[in-house]
Parts: structure tokens; C-alpha cells; sequence
């Protein structure tokens, strides 16, 4: 994007594209300045991050900027599954029985999404581990799910007073730090790069899942589940609970996975975090 003398390019070619304009017009003395999402998770507003990561130009974008998320659900019916479903409804209720869920408060909210969560790490607790409160560049996550085999974080951000706008961009912000943090580290390394990461939105009623994955210019792309909503003393509650929790366990499984042989050839590229852009 160029605004008169100032340039804004979103991505390499189009940092080499301004790079060669500024040749032919021969004016070879310029400032570079970088900005990253550096900054606290919770100072990105929705706007910004579609700016950010060109989802829209509209000053007000809606959620359709996102792709939708076919998120998988996992086999839940063993007899293993049948136990951690049986435990997972009693927590729940023993919560709703002595601290009703307030979506205004997010203390009340937390004590429920764990229960979630903690039953899904459940099914594969060797290779997870379960962080409150996990620092990821900017901020602290809620919960992050750190796979030890592939080191995949799933975050988790818990919305306030139902400001999921705020919670997508947050969780759009830290899939895509973590995703190209893990990159520069394999590269270091040698390794192979881990080519998505997942992050999941919630007030504890509500629930949606998130993946961050890269494209053939290695650039980071996003999608967004359509939500499943849990409504408590609902008398379809435990479907609803075992359809999240068939969410969860899905992500996990994912999580394990080796990076897919057709990813290995992703082009090396700088991740948008390291473009220049207008954050402010």
C-alpha cells in the first residue's frame, strides 16, 4: 500500500516491488521501520488484526472475514471416552450446584472451560500438559495444551463480557506468534517447521476453534468454527458437552501429527509479524 512518500508493504514481493520503485525513481535514501504484534494480545482490537493479516479493509469487518473451520470430532465411543464423559458431566454439575456459571466474571467462567479441557488432555496426558496462564510473547494465555512430541500450542483465550470480536483477534495474534516463533526456532535447528496451530475462543458457554495455517508463500492463514453452545440444565446438555469435548480431543490429535510431507516444501519466508505494517 503507498500513502504518498510512505510505503506500506504487507509481504516480501511486496517489499522488493517498493525496493525496485524506489530504484527506478532513484531515490536510493529511505527509512525502514518494522512493527510487530509485539504488544499485548489484549491491545488488538478486530479491526487492526484484519488490517494486520489483509482479512479486510472494512473500518468494521464482521467474523466472515474468517474462512470456516470444519473442526473434526473425534471417536468417542469407548468405553475410556464413556468414563471421561461420565466424569467430565459430574464436575459440571457439582460447579453449576455451588457456583452457577456468570459469563460476567471471568474467575466462574475459568473453573468450567478447565474442566473441558483437562478432560481432553486426559485421553493422551503423556504427551500434553495443561498451562494456566502459559506467557506467549505479549501476553499470558488463558490455558495453552503443549504437545511435547511436535510442540504445537493449543491456546486458549477466554472472552470477557462476551467480546468474542476481541477474543478472535487475540487468538489470531497468538496463533500466528506462536506459529512463527516455532518456525524461527526450526529453522535454528534445522528441524522440520510445524505447519499449523489451533486456538479455541470461549466464555465456557459458548465455543468456537480456530486454525492458524501457513500458505504456499508461507504467510499465515486463519479459519474459524461455526460455534457450539452449551446451555446449562439444557436437556441436551451432554450432547452438547460431548460435542465440544469430541472437538478438543480432535485438536490433540492433530496436534500429534508430523508435519505433512507436502508442507515440507512451504517456501522459507518471513512470517507477517516481521513485515512492516501499521499497528497503530
Amino acid at each position: 500500500m503507498n500513502d504518498g512518500d510512505r510505503y506500506y508493504p504487507r509481504n516480501d514481493e511486496s517489499f522488493r516491488e517498493m525496493l525496485r520503485t524506489l530504484v527506478s525513481k532513484k531515490n536510493l535514501k529511505f527509512t525502514v521501520f518494522i512493527e510487530t504484534p509485539s504488544k499485548p494480545f489484549n491491545s488488538w482490537t478486530f479491526p487492526k488484526v484484519c488490517e494486520l493479516y489483509e482479512l479486510s479493509d472494512d473500518p468494521n469487518p464482521s467474523i466472515d472475514v474468517y474462512p470456516v473451520f470444519h473442526c473434526g470430532s473425534a471417536n468417542l465411543s469407548s468405553k475410556k471416552s464413556e468414563d471421561v464423559i461420565k466424569h467430565l458431566m459430574a464436575e459440571l454439575k457439582l460447579r453449576q450446584d455451588v457456583t452457577p456459571l456468570d459469563k460476567a466474571y471471568e474467575a466462574t467462567k475459568t473453573i468450567y472451560s478447565y474442566c473441558y479441557l483437562a478432560s481432553g488432555v486426559s485421553f493422551y496426558k503423556d504427551n500434553f500438559k495443561l498451562i494456566p496462564e502459559k506467557l506467549i510473547e505479549g501476553r499470558n494465555l488463558d490455558y495453552a495444551v503443549e504437545c511435547r512430541s511436535t510442540g504445537r500450542v493449543l491456546g486458549v483465550i477466554e472472552v470477557k463480557k462476551e467480546d468474542f470480536m476481541k477474543g478472535f483477534a487475540q487468538a489470531s495474534v497468538q496463533m500466528e506468534s506462536t506459529l512463527s516463533r516455532k518456525r524461527k526456532a526450526d529453522e535454528i535447528d534445522n528441524g522440520q517447521d510445524v505447519d499449523r496451530v489451533f486456538g479455541i475462543v470461549t466464555d465456557a458457554s459458548e465455543w468456537y476453534f480456530m486454525e492458524c495455517s501457513l500458505d504456499n508463500e508461507g504467510k499465515p492463514s486463519f479459519k474459524l468454527s461455526e460455534p457450539v453452545t452449551v446451555v446449562c440444565k439444557d436437556e441436551n446438555l451432554q450432547a452438547k458437552v460431548e460435542k465440544i469435548l469430541g472437538h478438543i480431543v480432535w485438536l490433540l490429535e492433530e496436534a500429534q501429527k508430523p508435519v505433512e510431507a507436502s508442507q515440507s516444501g512451504v517456501k522459507r519466508v518471513k512470517s507477517l509479524s516481521n513485515i512492516a505494517e501499521k499497528s497503530n
